[in-house]
C-alpha cells in the first residue's frame, strides 16, 4: 500500500512538472518574442495574413463581438507571424492568449495591434475597377522587397496592379478605405501620386497616375471607393515623364513606428484580400 502511494506520488509530480513546462512553453509561444520593436522587424512588414485567415479572425470577432484587430493580433501572434492557411482559434485558446498577453506584454501588443489595424482596418474596396473599361480582370505578383534599380539600387516598396487594357487612362484608381490627403503631386519615382492616410493610421500610396479625378488638396477627406485619378504611366523622370515602362498601379503601405514616420509593408495581401472580397 505505501509502494503505490508513492508511485501515484511521484507520478503526480512528473505530471505536474510535465503541465507546468507545457504552459511555460505554450506561454512563450505566445509573447517571448513580442516587443514594440516588432513592428520593424522584416517578418512582420511581409505581413503573412491571407485572405483565409483574416476571415478567420472577421469571423470570430463577429460571433464573440470583439475587435477584430486584437483577434487577427493574437491569430499571428499564436503562429508567430507565419500562419498557416487554415489556422483555426477557439474561445479557449482566445481567453487564455488574451488574459496572458494582458498581464505581461500589455503595451507591446497595443503597438502590433494598431500596427495590423493600420494596414487591414477599415479596408472596403480593391484599388482599381475595371467597370469604366467593361470589365476584366487585374492581376498583381508579390513583388514587395524585389531589386529595382532607376535612380540607384533599392527594393521595391509596394505591389504594381496591371489591367487587361495596356492604354493609360483607362483604369479609375480608387481609395481602398476612408481618409484624407497627405500628400499629393509629383514625384520622380512615382510620376503623378497621392497618399491617403486612413483613420487607423496606414498611409496608402497610389502612383504612376495620368491624372487626377480632381484638384485634390493636402487635407481633403475622402471616402472608401472614390476615384483619386486614372491608372497610368508617369514617372522615372522630370514632371510629365511617360511611356518608360507599362502601365499600371504602385500601390503601396506605410506605418509609422517608434523609430520610423514611414515604414513600407507588404501591401500585397491587402490586395488578395479586396481581391477575394
Amino acid at each position: 500500500m505505501m509502494r503505490d502511494r508513492k508511485k501515484i506520488a511521484v507520478l503526480l509530480s512528473v505530471l505536474a512538472v510535465c503541465a507546468f513546462l507545457l504552459q511555460f512553453l505554450w506561454t512563450r509561444g505566445i509573447y517571448g518574442n513580442l516587443s514594440e520593436d516588432l513592428c520593424e522587424s522584416d517578418l512582420f512588414r511581409q505581413m503573412k495574413v491571407t485572405p483565409a485567415v483574416y476571415r478567420t479572425a472577421m469571423e470570430f470577432a463577429a460571433e464573440n463581438s470583439c475587435d477584430p484587430m486584437d483577434v487577427l493580433t493574437v491569430i499571428m501572434i499564436l503562429e508567430r507571424l507565419e500562419p498557416a492557411e487554415n489556422v483555426r482559434l477557439d474561445t479557449d485558446t482566445w481567453e487564455r492568449a488574451t488574459a496572458v498577453l494582458e498581464e505581461k506584454r500589455g503595451r507591446a501588443f497595443a503597438v502590433v495591434r494598431d500596427a495590423y489595424r493600420a494596414v487591414f482596418g477599415g479596408l472596403e474596396c480593391f484599388p482599381v475597377s475595371s467597370e469604366a473599361a467593361g470589365g476584366g480582370r487585374f492581376s498583381y505578383e508579390n513583388t514587395f522587397g524585389e531589386k529595382r534599380n532607376y535612380g540607384g539600387n533599392r527594393v521595391h516598396e509596394g505591389c504594381d496592379v496591371f489591367g487587361e487594357n495596356p492604354q493609360s487612362g483607362v483604369y479609375p484608381v480608387l481609395s481602398v478605405c476612408d481618409g484624407y490627403v497627405e500628400k499629393i503631386g509629383w514625384l520622380t519615382l512615382g510620376g503623378y501620386r497621392i497618399g491617403i492616410r486612413s483613420k487607423d493610421g496606414g498611409y496608402f500610396y497610389y502612383a504612376h497616375l495620368e491624372s487626377y479625378e480632381q484638384e485634390f488638396q493636402v487635407g481633403d477627406t475622402v471616402r472608401a471607393g472614390e476615384i483619386l485619378g486614372l491608372m497610368g504611366d508617369t514617372g522615372y523622370g522630370e514632371e510629365g515623364s511617360r511611356g518608360k515602362f507599362p502601365v499600371h498601379l504602385h500601390f503601396g503601405c506605410y506605418i509609422r513606428t517608434a523609430h520610423q514616420e514611414e515604414l513600407s509593408v507588404n501591401s500585397y495581401p491587402i490586395l488578395q484580400i479586396l481581391d477575394d472580397g
